[in-house]
């Protein structure tokens, strides 16, 4: 399993934008360049421990709010996973949990861009 940097990227963009900070201030508290810090909420920059840590200290979180659930799962298991979800359901309930996943990421990718 890999981690998802930008996931990582997004969280802290969350939280950040919950403050009301700009880049600029979180990146002054916590202690690293601004373009670095564009570049990790953008997932395009892979922040070591250290920085993970400062990044949460500034935002007074901890380090498992940034990094909870940003693992990569290779295909093979998330094939796994699926198929086992799916397994016993009707034809009907298979579409209805279909249906459920498509509403639940509209409203996620609604609620990232707040």
């Amino acid at each position: 399993m890999k981690i998802n940097y930008s996931a990582v990227g997004l969280r802290i963009r969350k939280l950040r934008r919950q403050k009301f900070w700009t880049q600029e201030k979180l990146a002054e508290k916590a202690e690293i360049a601004p373009d670095y810090l564009c570049r990790i909420e953008s997932g395009k920059k892979h922040p070591s421990l250290t920085t993970i840590l400062l990044i949460a200290g500034a935002l007074d979180t901890t380090v498992d709010d940034l990094l909870a659930d940003v693992l990569r799962k290779d295909t093979s298991t998330m094939a796994k996973e699926e198929k086992s979800l799916l397994a016993g359901c009707t034809e009907k309930q298979k579409q209805f949990v279909i249906a459920i996943c498509h509403s639940i990421k509209e409203e996620m990718i609604k609620y990232d861009r707040e």
